[in-house]
């Protein structure tokens, strides 16, 4: 069973796109010991460099750190806050939700997302979703002096209020974040598996505003010049009543093919899909034209890198309550970890010729 501490200590943290400073913080205290440098972008990316004075293709390991959250617009005359979201957010799941404003002196102030009433309304707006822009946080007080007198300010942040569990059973984990808290874990684990061992030069990049646009992917894979890179992300799963794909959670880890803005290398695709077989890891593909991650900036860099992402199949992204599996985690750590301990020029070379 994986480490749930480690995934636990993420993804209750709270750091929205550019304000990943805490979850990066976490991540770097956590690589002591496992890396031999970190680095920065100025970003705010982190990233932790192992074996990289050893020859090989440089391989870069990028998981975004930051999650989907707001940013206060205004304070009303009655202390309401007004909200600017910062990533994809459908209204129709917030309302009555848990958030917390964090303020700039870091404190944190717990409110929820307000509605109307429900009694009385008329079939037209119950059939409706309400405006992102209207969306509000209550925090429970009178008047605008007191959301000030609590420390808040315009453009504070304000991220979901959740905590990470394991479900009924145990292999299901919810918690909010973990798009995608739940990688920055697997480069975590792979890590902690790669300690004492040499291998090729490797980079692990907890990389900054993923969510508003790739940034920290292309920042990151500037410090770092990587001739191989796997994002790592999450993906969306198809086996509810609502949602129906060929993903599953307990499937495996997933074999993007192809997103809005990126094409996996074929070549890459096919070695990855060898080692799954050859290592007995089980792996299911996406192929879904929407949505992004951090190989749309990675690939398209300096002479073109080579490039896929991997994937963990998730319930319910960008909500306060989101569902992943163990076994899906546990796939994408040995896989990575299998790739890495292998790869070197000659493998390398049948992925470019």
């Amino acid at each position: 069973m994986i480490d749930l501490s480690v995934l636990k200590s993420l993804s209750d943290a709270k750091g929205i796109s550019s304000c990943e400073e805490t979850v990066c913080g976490i991540i770097e205290e956590k690589m002591k010991g496992l890396v031999d440098d970190v680095r920065h972008d100025g970003l705010g990316s982190v990233i932790g460099t192992k074996c990289y004075d050893n020859k090989g293709p440089k391989i870069m390991i990028a998981t975004h750190a930051d999650e989907v959250g707001f940013f206060v617009r205004d304070i009303d005359e009655n202390g309401f806050l007004k909200l600017t979201p910062v990533g994809s957010w459908w209204s129709h799941m917030l309302l009555g939700h848990n958030f917390t404003v964090v303020t700039q002196q870091g404190k944190e102030i717990k409110g929820f997302i307000g509605s109307m009433a429900t009694h009385g309304l008329p079939q037209e707006i119950r059939s409706k979703t309400v405006d992102i822009n209207d969306v509000y946080l209550d925090l429970g007080v009178a008047s605008r002096q007191e959301a000030l007198d609590l420390g808040i300010q315009i453009g504070d942040m304000v991220a979901p209020d959740t905590e990470l569990r394991r479900m009924n059973n145990p292999k299901y984990i919810a918690g909010k974040a973990l798009d995608n808290r739940v990688s920055c874990a697997v480069g975590l684990y792979i890590l902690e598996r790669l300690k004492n061992k040499s291998h090729a030069p490797l980079s692990f990049a907890a990389t900054a505003q993923e969510e508003p646009g790739l940034r920290g992917a292309r920042t990151a894979t500037d410090v770092m010049h990587p001739d191989l890179a796997f994002a790592i992300d999450t993906t969306l799963a198809g086996d509810t009543p609502m949602n129906k794909n060929c993903n599953r959670l307990g499937g495996g880890v997933v074999l993007s093919m192809i997103d809005s803005n990126t094409i996996a290398s074929r070549p890459l695709i096919r070695y990855v899909e060898n080692v799954c077989k050859r290592v007995g890891i089980p792996f299911q593909y996406a192929v879904f034209a929407d949505g992004g991650t951090d190989s749309g900036n990675i690939h398209k860099s300096f002479e073109g890198i080579v490039n896929m992402t991997l994937s963990i199949p998730i319930r319910y992204m960008h909500t306060n309550q989101s569902v992943i599996h163990e076994d899906d985690v546990e796939a994408c750590v040995d896989l990575l970890t299998a790739i890495i301990e292998e790869m070197d020029e000659a493998t390398f070379e049948t992925l470019i010729s």
